[in-house]
């Protein structure tokens, strides 16, 4: 695949995105799930903060599209405390979330934290059983 349609198959599926995080924003906000006022908070400066980044990836010349940072559809290895992964795990929206596959959502807890960071970032992952420190090894975009 040449790098002109790789470039044209990525900014199709950024649009996508921005599409997709308009058109669902409120339903996302409104989600049962949200355990207080603050995360929901949370989850709508993380929306807004990602729409900005993809719609400044989409103002540039291509270059960033071939950058690291952790978009949906990024295959993301990691390590997490002295265990490197053997797997990379995909961030996806929601209905695509699949553990089994590694396949996790943007709204857990662990794709909240992967979002828009970049190989050699730490992240501090909140989940109901404490927090993790974990190192991004590596970023791949997957449009599969």
């Amino acid at each position: 695949m040449s790098h002109s349609l790789i470039t044209i198959s990525l900014r199709e599926e950024l649009v996508q995105q921005l599409v997709y995080l308009d058109e669902h924003k409120f339903t996302i906000l409104d989600r049962a799930a949200w355990e207080s006022p603050a995360e929901r908070a949370e989850i709508q400066a993380l929306i807004k903060t990602y729409q900005e980044a993809v719609e400044q990836i989409l103002s540039g010349d291509g270059e960033e599209l071939e950058r690291s940072t952790v978009l949906v559809g990024s295959r993301v290895s990691l390590r997490i405390g002295h265990e490197t992964l053997k797997d990379a795990y995909r961030i996806v929206i929601p209905g695509e979330a699949e553990l089994d596959e590694l396949c996790i959502s943007l709204w857990s807890p662990m794709g909240r934290g992967l979002l828009l960071a970049r190989p050699g970032d730490t992240v501090t992952i909140q989940t109901p059983f404490g927090s993790d420190e974990v190192l991004i090894l590596d970023n791949v975009y997957d449009l599969g």
